[in-house]
């Protein structure tokens, strides 16, 4: 199945602006989940921040970042991921550990190991995909009007295993990794796995308003 058709027929934005959703909107301070998909040389790295309503039966974006090839993870992204985590109430990273080794060495290292959850792509990424399958079937997900973003829905695949389900490429060449990330974040939102305390977060200097996480760093 391919995650187009799917990605189509998911809610769409009810404001206008990338990430701004009604109840996003409505509610001060969202608490964030975090999706973080590493890649430093052929493919994009993707991080994506989803935020449920408060019955948390419906979710959207809150912000995204994708970064293009090379990126380098200790001058682009983690300057990123430390301000989100000082600035708003984030749950959590749900993230591959992979190639992501020395950096999250260096958030634990600034005393945000507790938000970090390492995410294991073979016994694990069946959930998170099978959550962001449902989430879109159901229409319980709203995607941002973002060209790059809905470009990698299109460029995936669902494939059904005895497992679940697992996102896959259509083409080699072309990115999905905003995908990956997303489903995370979802897998990560919907589960009790979060942590609810913000030590570094204060109300009072952070900027209340969703935006897409390119306004960061």
């Amino acid at each position: 199945m391919n995650f187009k058709s799917l990605q189509e027929k998911a809610a769409a934005p009810t404001a206008t602006g990338k990430g701004l959703y009604s109840f996003g909107k409505s509610r001060l301070d969202p608490v964030l989940y975090l999706g973080l998909d590493v890649a430093t040389k052929r493919d994009t790295c993707a991080l994506v921040a989803v935020t449920p309503d408060e019955s948390f039966e419906h979710y959207a974006i809150w912000g995204h970042r994708i970064w293009h090839p090379p990126v380098d993870l200790v001058t682009q992204v983690y300057p990123v991921l430390l301000k989100l985590f000082t600035s708003h109430p984030v749950a959590g990273l749900w993230y591959d550990p992979y190639q992501a080794v020395t950096l999250a060495q260096q958030l634990k290292a600034a005393g945000h190991g507790h938000r970090l959850i390492e995410v294991n792509q073979q016994s694990m990424m069946t959930n998170a995909a099978n959550t962001l399958h449902s989430m879109l079937t159901e229409n319980r997900l709203a995607l941002p009007n973002d060209d790059e973003f809905r470009a990698h829905f299109s460029w995936a695949s669902a494939k059904q295993t005895e497992r679940g389900w697992r996102i896959i490429k259509l083409v080699q060449t072309k990115k999905i990794d905003v995908v990956i990330a997303l489903a995370m974040a979802l897998m990560g939102a919907t589960s009790e796995s979060g942590h609810g305390s913000y030590p570094a977060w204060s109300s009072q200097q952070h900027v209340r308003s969703p935006f897409v996480l390119e306004g960061i760093a």
